[in-house]
């Protein structure tokens, strides 16, 4: 078995393509189709409906839910970050980074 990813390459270490969701987790920005604020009656129902079909990852550590990131394998993931935060994140990801996505490519970040 191969310790290669396709999704790395040249000099690139994956923590640089990888955004900070709180607490020593990490997930692709590129995966990431929307983050949302965990504090609707709607966002919890989808989070049940994720936790009943085993599509939820729980990133929060104990601490309190603060948004709900959905990504393109339709998993959804909690983290106790906000999604103000998360978004600063990408967003300096991608300017250290100097790639700017595409308006089709933008993701969704609601709150």
């Amino acid at each position: 078995m191969s310790n290669n990813y396709q999704g790395i390459t040249g000099s690139e270490s994956q923590s640089e393509r990888m955004l900070n969701i709180g607490h020593g987790s990490f997930v692709k920005p590129d995966r990431i189709l929307g983050i949302f604020e965990a504090g609707s009656l709607p966002m919890r129902r989808w989070r049940d409906k994720a936790l009943e079909e085993n599509r939820l990852v729980d990133a929060t550590k104990g601490r309190k839910m603060k948004s709900l990131i959905l990504t393109d394998s339709n998993h959804v993931i909690l983290s106790s970050v906000v999604p103000q935060t998360l978004n600063e994140r990408m967003s300096e990801k991608r300017s250290h980074s100097g790639a700017s996505l595409k308006p089709q490519e933008e993701r969704l970040f609601v709150s």
